[in-house]
């Protein structure tokens, strides 16, 4: 099943330092920068990015380019 976030959630960028582990939370979502898909930082059912750059279920995300990732803040429109 595939779902638009974007329909649901207007997302707004977190600064997060190079380097850095990126943040985790209920409210916290990760964006592709090469596909744009966003999947949730702890998603509980399974979620990936169009390009599979980012996968997810059970709470975790594996992430293949963490450089290709961009943390956001997702609050409901």
């Amino acid at each position: 099943m595939k779902i638009d976030l974007r329909k649901i959630y207007r997302f707004e960028a977190i600064s997060h330092p190079a380097g850095a582990e990126l943040p985790t939370g209920g409210d916290i979502y990760y964006e592709c920068v090469e596909c744009t898909h966003v999947v949730s930082s702890v998603p509980h059912i399974v979620s990936h990015c169009e390009c599979g750059n980012l996968h997810g279920k059970g709470g975790k995300v594996d992430i293949k380019d963490q450089a290709k990732v961009k943390p956001v803040r997702g609050k409901l429109k």
